[in-house]
């Protein structure tokens, strides 16, 4: 089956998370995407080269292995359907060997700090001069412009420095991440978007174009009713817990087993209605006073905690999600890992994806959060070993000669071997 993005070329020169996600979900789409690196500064997410150095927090088993870079679990899950090719480009056949890539290639995508690909030799004035309708995208912190542009930064800086965090903790408390640094994963899907808009603009004009993606700026906008609300009323939104600036009841209540909880919203009164009606209790609809719309209700929010909670407690999350979704109250089960894993809804739609790899084995990874009815996404290939398709991608796409080949891994510009691997790492 013909797949959406076949003949789409992508040079990944991204790292950690954003920049690899947004190309894995490119090829997973049918692009050609493929991942440089180079053994002196591999992607930071696959580790490091010593097993001794390491925890095995992100390994299968908890085992680093004789490879740990081939095994992380970060690393294999953002960078599937991609080859990988490993040159180093502190060395100027390393630069060449790029620029011959990047005249065969649609689209370059890098993650550096600002500056970095100016001090290569592979700023986009340069790459321009070597394909004239190149498509290049930098996901920077910050963007390419700005008295900040030269700072650096991860999720957990970001929901910071773009406002998220000044209202995601405790009732009262301080500003708090979100635990998993969203951002990342926010970049990674509008920068997949914004790749394709080039593409279709230089498929109707041939013209390349640079985009400058400020991944403080992509978080910042999914604050706007934040910043909406200072701007008309003067409000500083402060943390609220789990609970929301309008709808109330909204909280997450404990329910029966270990650990296990359920979230509920009730954003009007009939849903407010239908709350009471499910846990037994119609007449709380009725009480004008306490509850009867939702500023009143508000008002009374730790009252109607402690009776949701009385109700939610001893009862199987599970249910309480069904019976409330049956009567239009909009609630879900605060699932863990393994509840992610066996969910009879991501199951039914088929939204994982079991991939073998040959050095971390056979697991389920995320496929992607969308379907395409006639041109279906796979993940094509297990992320690449360092290194794993060199040689290959030099020959057959850049037209390397074999002497040209063999010269570049005399000169250790396509070495796959990390400084600080154990002697026997490449001994089975």
């Amino acid at each position: 089956m013909a797949m959406a993005l076949e003949g789409l070329r992508i040079l990944d020169l991204t790292h950690v998370w954003a920049g690899p996600t947004c190309n894995k979900l490119l090829g997973d789409m049918g692009a050609e995407v493929i991942k440089v690196e180079s053994a002196k500064r591999m992607d930071t997410v696959r580790g490091e080269a010593n097993p001794a150095a390491v925890g095995g927090g992100f390994y299968p088993d908890g085992i680093t292995g004789k490879r740990p870079w081939n095994r992380t679990g970060h690393f294999n899950d953002r960078n599937r359907s991609k080859l990988g090719i490993c040159l180093d480009l502190t060395h100027p056949k390393g630069i060449e060997a790029v620029k011959r890539l990047v005249a065969v290639s649609d689209v370059v995508a890098e993650s550096f700090r600002v500056g970095v690909m100016d001090r290569f030799g592979l700023s986009y004035e340069e790459l321009k001069k070597v394909k004239s309708d190149i498509i290049m995208i930098s996901l920077y912190s910050q963007g390419a412009t700005g008295p900040e542009k030269t700072y650096g930064s991860f999720g957990a800086t970001l929901e910071q420095t773009a406002g998220v965090a000044s209202f995601t903790g405790y009732i009262g408390g301080h500003p708090t991440t979100s635990g998993t640094f969203f951002p990342d994963p926010v970049v990674a899907l509008l920068g997949a978007g914004t790749i394709l808009a080039a593409v279709r603009h230089r498929n109707r004009t041939g013209q390349g174009m640079y985009i400058d993606l400020s991944q403080r700026e992509t978080t910042t906008n999914v604050i706007g009713e934040a910043i909406m609300d200072y701007t008309m009323n003067g409000r500083i939104w402060e943390p609220m817990g789990n609970r929301h600036q309008v709808y109330a009841p909204q909280g997450v209540y404990r329910c029966s087993g270990d650990d296990m909880w359920v979230a509920i919203t009730v954003r009007s009164d009939a849903e407010w209605a239908n709350l009471c009606a499910v846990m037994g209790k119609p007449e709380l609809a009725m009480d004008a006073q306490r509850f009867g719309d939702v500023i009143s209700r508000r008002h009374h929010q730790d009252e109607l905690d402690g009776i949701i909670t009385a109700w939610t407690q001893p009862q199987d999350a599970y249910e309480v999600m069904h019976k409330l979704q049956k009567s239009g109250v909009p609630a879900g089960v605060a699932q863990k890992g393994k509840q992610i894993l066996e969910d009879p809804h991501f199951a039914n739609r088929g939204f994982w994806e079991v991939v073998s790899h040959p050095e971390a084995g056979t697991h389920p990874y995320l496929s992607r959060p969308f379907r395409h009815s006639k041109t279906p996404g796979s993940s094509r290939m297990h992320a690449p070993l360092l290194g794993q398709h060199t040689e290959q991608v030099l020959r057959d796409v850049a037209g390397f000669s074999e002497e040209e080949i063999k010269e570049l891994a005399e000169l250790g510009i396509t070495s796959n071997i990390p400084p600080g691997a154990p002697e026997d790492a490449f001994t089975d």
